[in-house]
């Protein structure tokens, strides 16, 4: 063995851990040993990872969850433009990944394309070469600018995810008009962009509908290029306006990408009807409740909503077989109320986990499924018991925190108001006290207790 295959190796060493081997055991997915392995550099896998703590084996099952997630996603939009059967020669012959990293979202995408009509780009030369070689895909580097990218070919679509969601203005529009001109005639171009929803609530959105801060999850791109943007439809509709020359047709799917990222769809054609585009989005999941009934029993509640579509059912798997489900139907006003959404009221579920005897509780690997109205599952939480009881722990702790804070602000809202409310009376009684009339009142008081001394 050389060195080099050493070195790559041990940047591909075993990515399988039972978290991961279980979703890829789920219907719909390509299987553990299909799906390439991944590389440790990949910046994406260890900022997921950070959202558990360093927990590796969580973040690998939420990476490969979401990556296949969104491709399905994209998948759906290319299928609706060019028609079912993207394998089929004559349809999508030319596709660009673009901004595709160490290809989270590729390894998903060659299941509805051949490697053959698919180009990646990034502007990490190494993840380029990782995704040639471990892919067998076309590979072209990208830059930091816009006029700096070197492409003479043509794409039937370009997808482009957690681009547009790091760029200052001009070169959000720079970016939209090179990556256009790189479509071919009727052409689509998938881009996903950070909603004016997502954006705290203590920073107000401009008029132009555009904000940008100077933070990233990056480590070596400088946060004036890549950062933290917001936008609103109508600054999208006119960046894209900006953007090209020609008639372009733009279209939105809010938080469509995992239940985030708003998802726009441009086509270099005038008029196009997107009535057609009805997307099955995976559903959202939150797991509120885990505690144990008793030593045998593990009982779970939450709520669960599908943006499109309907959210039928929740299932808890241990080790592969399902133990038990839950009707989704219980009331949750809060949910439809935080949506904007009186259709999500029926959002709530609760099920008992029965643990056999002699289970381990940090070995055994429970998954929670939610299946949508069309009877697909989408496993969207994975642990052991023991970790599933530490985050229904969290999760109370968060919720024992909220109403802390709201109580906190309540009283601070009550004593600015009582502050208010005496200074105004104090401020009162000074305009009184220097009043003449205040004044003889006071000398008459002080002679009437002379007299009756």
């Amino acid at each position: 063995m050389t060195e080099d295959q050493h070195t790559e190796d041990q940047r591909t060493e075993d990515q399988s851990p039972p978290f991961l081997r279980a979703l890829l055991a789920e219907p719909g997915f390509p299987g553990e040993s299909v799906l390439p392995p991944l590389d440790p550099r990949d910046e994406m896998l260890e900022f997921l990872a950070g959202n558990y703590a360093g927990d590796r084996d969580r973040g690998l099952f939420t990476y490969h969850r979401s990556g296949r997630s969104i491709a399905d996603t994209l998948a759906q939009v290319l299928s609706w433009r060019f028609g079912a059967g993207l394998h089929a020669p004559g349809r999508t012959e030319r596709l660009l990944d673009f901004a595709s990293g160490y290809g989270r979202i590729t390894r998903f995408l060659l299941q509805s394309l051949p490697r053959e009509r698919l180009w990646v780009s990034d502007v990490y030369a190494e993840a380029v070469r990782f995704q040639e070689e471990r892919f067998g895909v076309h590979g072209l580097v990208s830059s930091i600018r816009p006029e700096d990218l070197v492409c003479a070919e043509g794409f039937d679509a370009i997808t482009v995810t957690s681009l547009f969601t790091h760029l200052p203005e001009e070169r959000f529009v720079g970016w939209l008009r090179r990556l256009l001109g790189l479509l071919r005639p009727g052409g689509v171009l998938l881009f996903s962009a950070h909603g004016e929803v997502l954006l705290d609530p203590e920073v107000v959105m401009p008029e132009t509908g555009f904000v940008f801060q100077e933070l990233s999850e990056s480590r070596s791109l400088e946060t004036s290029d890549y950062g933290s943007t917001w936008v609103t439809e109508g600054f999208v509709q006119s960046a894209v306006a900006r953007a090209c020359e020609e008639p372009v047709s733009l279209w939105r799917a809010p938080r469509a990408l995992c239940n985030f990222q708003d998802l726009y769809v441009a086509v270099r054609e005038e008029g196009v009807d997107f009535s057609g585009l009805n997307l099955h989005l995976e559903p959202l999941l939150l797991i509120e409740t885990c505690e144990l009934e008793a030593p045998d029993r593990l009982a779970l509640s939450g709520w669960t909503v599908a943006l499109s579509g309907a959210a039928r059912e929740v299932q808890a798997a241990l080790d592969g077989r399902v133990v038990a489900t839950a009707v989704v139907e219980g009331r949750r006003d809060d949910v439809a109320a935080a949506f904007g959404d009186e259709r999500l009221a029926r959002s709530g579920w609760a099920l008992t986990v029965p643990l056999p005897l002699g289970v381990s509780r940090n070995a055994a690997v429970l998954v929670v499924r939610v299946v949508d109205g069309r009877g697909v599952g989408h496993p969207l939480w994975a642990g052991t018991v023991e970790s599933a009881r530490l985050h229904g722990a969290q999760q109370n702790l968060a919720a024992v925190r909220r109403r802390l804070d709201e109580a906190e602000a309540k009283l601070a809202e009550t004593e600015g108001r009582a502050a208010a409310e005496s200074a105004a009376l104090q401020a009162r009684l000074a305009h009184m006290e220097a009043s003449r009339f205040w004044k003889l009142r006071n000398a008459w008081f002080r002679l009437k207790g002379v007299f009756s001394g």
